[in-house]
């Protein structure tokens, strides 16, 4: 018997974050923030919290992708 592998959502988040941007470029963003709002609104703490962990991968991924070239961090 295979032992049972653990399921990472972190890996289910990211490529839904990855596709998001890939299909909606930095539109990505608003639109988690709007399901954000719905998922707050309508008390779906679970919704919400997937959504929060979307967002958060979004904001990684924008923030590495998204920003102007000759951009310089210090």
């Amino acid at each position: 018997m295979q032992p049972q592998m653990s399921f990472d959502p972190n890996v289910y988040f990211g490529i839904v974050a990855e596709n998001l941007l890939k299909n909606f470029g930095p539109k990505a963003l608003e639109y988690a923030d709007k399901a954000l709002n719905k998922m707050k609104a309508l008390g779906d703490d679970e919704g919400f919290n997937m959504w929060l962990s979307i967002h958060e991968h979004l904001a990684l991924i924008a923030a590495n992708t998204l920003r102007p070239e000759g951009t310089i961090f210090h």
